[in-house]
């Protein structure tokens, strides 16, 4: 990398790590707190960096991320907290969880999670890479290299506090929603966000899906 893109994307994270956190509030207020301008911002749980993204209106994604519908990280620390209680139900784009994990999950928000945001003219998605490559956030999945994979057989608890839903059998609701999703142009990234499973999951289920056509 040039060293002077290196200096600009460095002082950039520096001020959005070094920058003021906010704790999460569901209130007008709070959103409005947040410019309108394209950005960069950081989310820590209980103090460490757990996702980042860039953004071309840091406020709307501040109010996405208070409705279950609109952000895909919601629904994916809700697959994380609650796939194994009884009562779950998938959200997704056009529905919420169940009310009882709706608060509950609002609840883990306010107590444990805190964001940054900065603006950002030029090479926000430079700065989120940047930021990703650095603190290797947990809920931004990205595929390791093959190498990377073989050096650890992760057991089916530690899969499950990456990938909510890992090894959770299908639903037919979950097929058909994976389908739409898939069809609208969904990456497989963001489909193994909004389900809380790995990218390997997604393709395989894709493929059987595909062939029951």
């Amino acid at each position: 990398m040039d060293p002077k893109i290196e200096s600009y994307l460095t002082g950039l994270a520096l001020k959005l790590i070094d920058g003021k956190w906010k704790i999460f509030e569901f209130s007008e207020d709070w959103v409005r707190s947040f410019d309108t301008a394209a950005g960069v911002y950081a989310i820590r749980e209980e103090g460490t960096i757990c996702y980042i993204s860039e953004t071309k209106n840091v406020r709307k994604s501040m109010e996405n991320l208070l409705d279950t519908r609109h952000h895909s990280l919601r629904r994916t620390i809700g697959a994380v907290l609650f796939s194994d209680k009884e009562g779950y139900q998938m959200a997704s784009p056009s529905k919420k969880f169940p009310p009882e994990f709706e608060k509950k999950l609002n609840m883990r928000f306010e107590d444990n999670f805190e964001v940054a945001a900065i603006a950002v003219a030029i090479g926000r998605k430079e700065l989120e890479e940047h930021l990703i490559a650095q603190y290797q956030p947990k809920y931004n999945f990205r595929e390791k290299r093959k190498s990377e994979k073989s050096e650890k057989a992760y057991s089916v608890e530690e899969i499950r506090q990456s990938h909510g839903n890992a090894y959770q059998p299908w639903t037919t609701e979950a097929d058909e929603q994976l389908a739409q999703l898939a069809n609208e142009g969904k990456s497989i990234n963001e489909l193994a966000l909004l389900f809380g499973r790995n990218r390997g999951s997604i393709t395989s289920r894709l493929k059987k899906i595909e062939a029951r056509k």
